[in-house]
């Protein structure tokens, strides 16, 4: 059995409060209704509709503050417990070098709130109550071990970036994860991504962008590209209400041939 397959047998407890990660994933991926009046429109500024999140080495925990002053959503701090810095008004998340129930718990108590895990730690570790989980994945799974994803209750899946240039299938192959692991997904990028392939990763299934400590200092004009990405619009609904007419149609031929 592999790692995967055994995280899914093992069924977290559902009763814990939400994650602030999950809290603000939520938050962000909901579609805020439109301004009343013109006024109301001119005062109100757009809400990012993704997440910007700063991985930090251990030796770059020192740089969470100046993330979160930059405008982070969410710093993620790598190693033990002891390495975890202050990050003002960001959430706080920790990908520990030891993954084991006894360590998530140390994280917890020393003030994170997720943390992430490879898919071959152990098990256990996910019965820790009151802390959010997120799963990394760097290989590609199939649609069965994706599917099994969806029973963990994850708050987000990490996923590399997708190469350039960012084909319709590499579009799909991202969908495809979102769908079957039914998790928010956050995805890498050197803090460069323009807003046409922003709003493409939005529509996909992503709820942020994941960045090293290289891009805090474009944090700011990536969270301004973030917002200046379109509402989200009704395509879906309106694609689905123009098949109708020719479904109709297909039906009306139908007939004929009874009648015949």
């Amino acid at each position: 059995m592999t790692s995967l397959a055994r995280l899914s047998n093992l069924k977290p407890v559902t009763c814990n409060l939400m994650s602030k990660l999950s809290d603000r994933i939520r938050r962000a991926s909901k579609a805020e209704p439109a301004p009343f009046g013109f006024a109301a429109a001119a005062r109100r500024a757009p809400s990012p509709t993704l997440m910007t999140v700063v991985r930090l080495s251990a030796d770059e925990a020192g740089k969470a503050g100046d993330a979160g002053k930059a405008g982070a959503d969410a710093v993620i701090v790598s190693g033990d417990a002891g390495k975890l810095k202050e990050a003002g008004d960001a959430i706080l998340g920790a990908a520990p070098d030891k993954s084991d129930r006894k360590s998530v718990a140390a994280l917890r108590d020393a003030g994170a709130d997720f943390v992430v895990l490879s898919p071959d730690a152990p098990a256990e570790a996910m019965l820790e109550e009151k802390i959010g989980f997120v799963l990394e994945l760097r290989t590609e799974l199939d649609d069965t071990h994706l599917r099994l994803l969806a029973d963990l209750t994850l708050d987000a899946v990490i996923v590399p970036g997708p190469k350039a240039p960012f084909t319709v299938e590499r579009l799909l192959d991202l969908r495809r994860v979102a769908a079957l692991a039914r998790a928010p997904l956050l995805v890498e990028d050197d803090g460069n991504a323009d807003t046409p392939l922003l709003q493409l990763l939005r529509e996909s299934g992503v709820a942020g962008i994941v960045v090293g400590a290289s891009a805090i200092g474009k944090l700011g004009e990536l969270r301004e590209r973030i917002t200046s990405i379109p509402a989200r619009g009704k395509r879906r609904e309106e694609h689905a209400e123009a098949l109708v007419p020719a479904q109709a149609q297909g039906h009306d031929h139908g007939d004929d041939d009874d009648d015949d």
